[in-house]
């Protein structure tokens, strides 16, 4: 498989936009200034130390010139475990980065960690752009003098609150884009393929984020056995044989009561715009766990917004093998989802990579299914042959169906005239898309009924 990495956006047709990373030490104003820039609130921005984890993504567009933000975790040199990864990832931003923003915090003073975040920016040779943040008002006019200390350049002074000398600082980013010569290999979209939104949901600490890492084939997402790492919903994006997939991460999704605190609840807003977005949804339970009423509940959630839907087992390393296991597990699994019989299975391991590569495969599977097209004259020949072994029943009269046709994909939506769509029961639906899938099984997609009333035939 070829795994192309390029960026989420839609950008010109051979040229990735550079890369500008948002660097500072924590709650100095990263996600404010990241949201505020690309327009959008799509990084949780409070008060809190230490919010952002996950490194974000998003295009910005200035004076014509479109580049890439990213807003990074804050640079803390802590040894936990946790921090350390969260180090790394920003890091690996600023590695990556054309151009690099630091930002500094004008109320708290220039500070030892803003002293040794420069030392590692500077080693990095990199352009950079100091701006000194939360300049709100005129008493911090003056302000730029101690800053100078970093050598990082002249110091801008801006308010990402209040939107102070962004103007400025934009202009600037501009500039220093335009100097730039791209060295690395210059990405080329495939625009014959289509691009494919999936995203991957479930409890917390099921494997998410490591499935994700696992596909997008290098640390993007910090994962850690802590409930909960997660907090934003992170995208990138490979190239598979037949599509191109934009795989979403995205935090894991407690019981609406379970839910709290301001960056819990901003995180689960976001899960839901991923959920909206996403074509096809891949929904992470743990092996040894099984299934629990929150899986069911995300799972009803897809549905809902008919969504193309894989189940994913995942810690399948750890289970206590059999020969009957397989066939025992997805007998249990059929039990569970018996409200949507069409939806696969796949059982693996996130951390060893064990089966892993069938992901990708089963996710081209399942688009197949949403973009399938039935013919008219053969679907109008399936219902009439369900209508005749099993007509439905009314309340007064018989109900009749006219005339069926497809009238969308993604997912596939069949159109019924009849005369008395009232008195269609969904239970007779239920059997309609069972003989409709015994001939298109459309594996993980769903099936969707439109009724039109009609007193005569096409």
């Amino acid at each position: 498989m070829d795994r192309t990495f390029v960026n989420p956006r839609i950008m010109p047709k051979n040229i990735q936009p550079k890369l500008v990373a948002v660097i500072g030490r924590p709650n100095v104003g990263k996600s404010t200034l990241f949201n505020k820039l690309i327009g959008q609130s799509k990084a949780i921005a409070t008060s809190v130390p230490g919010t952002t984890r996950d490194v974000l993504y998003d295009d910005a567009t200035w004076n014509g010139v479109t580049f890439t933000l990213a807003d990074t975790a804050g640079l803390d040199f802590e040894n936990e475990a946790l921090q350390q990864d969260v180090m790394l990832q920003t890091q690996m931003a600023a590695t990556d980065a054309d151009l690099i923003i630091f930002l500094v915090d004008v109320r708290e003073g220039l500070q030892m960690l803003d002293q040794k975040s420069a030392e590692l920016i500077r080693r990095l040779n990199k352009p950079v752009i100091l701006a000194i943040n939360k300049t709100e008002g005129s008493k911090y006019d003056n302000s730029a003098y101690d800053f100078h200390k970093l050598g990082l350049g002249e110091p801008m002074l801006i308010s990402a609150v209040q939107g102070r000398g962004l103007g400025d600082l934009l202009d600037r980013i501009v500039i220093k884009l335009k100097k730039i010569k791209k060295i690395s290999q210059i990405v080329r979209i495939k625009t014959d393929k289509p691009l494919v939104r999936v995203a991957i949901l479930g409890r917390p600490n099921v494997g998410k984020s490591t499935l994700f890492n696992r596909l997008a084939g290098k640390k993007r997402v910090v994962t850690s056995h802590l409930p909960g790492t997660t907090r934003d919903a992170v995208a990138t994006i490979i190239s598979a044989d037949k599509i191109d997939l934009e795989l979403i991460d995205t935090a894991g999704l407690r019981r609406p009561g379970k839910i709290s605190g301001v960056i819990e609840r901003f995180s689960y807003l976001s899960l839901i715009k991923a959920l909206k977005q996403a074509d096809i949804v891949l929904l992470i339970i743990e092996a040894q766990e099984g299934i629990l009423a929150q899986d069911l509940h995300i799972a009803q959630m897809v549905l809902e917004e008919h969504k193309g839907l894989l189940v994913v087992v995942n810690k399948w390393d750890v289970l206590d093998k059999n020969n009957k296991i397989t066939a025992d597990y997805d007998k249990y699994l059929s039990q569970k989802f018996a409200f949507a019989t069409w939806v696969p299975y796949l059982y693996l391991s996130a951390l060893t990579g064990k089966r892993a590569d069938s992901v990708v495969s089963a996710i081209e599977e399942v688009w197949a299914a949403l973009n399938i097209k039935i013919p008219a004259k053969t679907l109008n020949n399936l219902i009439a042959d369900a209508y005749a072994n099993h007509p439905p029943t009314g309340r007064k009269t018989l109900p009749k169906i006219y005339f069926a046709s497809q009238r969308e994909i993604n997912p596939p939506t069949i159109m019924l005239k009849t005369n008395q769509p009232e008195e269609i029961h969904f239970s007779y639906l239920r059997y309609l898309e069972k003989k409709v899938r015994e001939k298109y099984p459309m594996v993980g997609s769903p099936l969707r009924w439109q009724l039109i009333k009609s007193s005569n035939r096409p």
